[in-house]
C-alpha cells in the first residue's frame, strides 16, 4: 500500500474539518452577538440631558398602556405589571427633577374610549421609601414625584398602574396610553 498516498488523503481530511468547524464556530459567534445586541437595545430605552440620564427598563420604554379595564383593590393593583425606570444624577451638583405622567392619544384610535383618570392609580416607589399612591385626576399637571437628587447618585423607580375597585364597571374598550417624562427643573 502507498503510505505517503494515505497520508497526504489524510492531511486534506484534517485541514477540511478544521475549516468546517471554524466556520461553524465564526457563525455561532456572529449569531449570539446578533441577538445580544438586538435585546439590548429593547431592554433599556435611554434619555438624557446634561446633567441627567433616564433608563426605562422596560420593552416599551417610557410608554405606558391600561388596555384591561379589571378594577381591582390597591394591594392587588401594587402587584400588578411594574414599569421600571433609574434616574441617575451626573454632576457634582443636587438637580431637582420631576417624573410627569402625559396623555398619548396618539397610540389609540378614533373609536377607542378613553379610562377616566379619575378610576386610575399610579403608585410609585422607590429605594428605601413607602409607595405612594394617587389617582391620576389628583395629580397637578401630571407631576407624580417632584425631587431633588443628590451629586453622582442614582434612583431606581417602580410605578404600577391599575383601575380603582371602587369604580363604576365600564366598558372593556377602555384604554389609556400614557407617557412617563422625566424632565430637569
Amino acid at each position: 500500500m502507498n503510505y505517503a498516498y494515505y497520508k497526504k488523503i489524510q492531511r486534506k481530511f484534517i485541514i477540511k474539518n478544521v475549516l468546517f468547524i471554524l466556520v461553524i464556530l465564526l457563525f455561532a459567534c456572529l449569531s449570539i452577538y446578533y441577538i445580544y445586541d438586538r435585546f439590548k437595545d429593547t431592554r433599556d430605552k435611554i434619555l438624557s440631558s446634561e446633567s441627567l440620564e433616564v433608563a426605562f427598563h422596560n420593552k416599551n420604554g417610557n410608554r405606558i398602556s391600561l388596555t384591561k379595564v379589571n378594577p381591582v383593590s390597591d394591594a392587588v393593583g401594587l402587584s400588578s405589571k411594574p414599569y421600571t425606570f433609574t434616574v441617575k444624577n451626573n454632576i457634582n451638583k443636587k438637580v431637582r427633577y420631576v417624573v410627569r405622567l402625559r396623555d398619548d392619544m396618539s397610540k389609540s384610535s378614533n373609536d377607542t374610549k378613553i379610562i377616566p383618570l379619575n378610576i386610575i392609580k399610579v403608585g410609585i416607589h422607590s429605594e428605601g421609601e413607602v409607595s405612594s399612591i394617587y389617582n391620576l385626576d389628583d395629580l397637578e399637571e401630571g407631576i407624580i414625584v417632584d425631587r431633588f437628587i443628590g451629586p453622582m447618585k442614582e434612583v431606581n423607580y417602580t410605578i404600577r398602574f391599575w383601575i380603582s375597585q371602587h369604580s363604576l364597571v365600564i366598558d372593556r374598550d377602555f384604554q389609556f396610553h400614557g407617557i412617563l417624562e422625566v424632565v430637569e427643573i
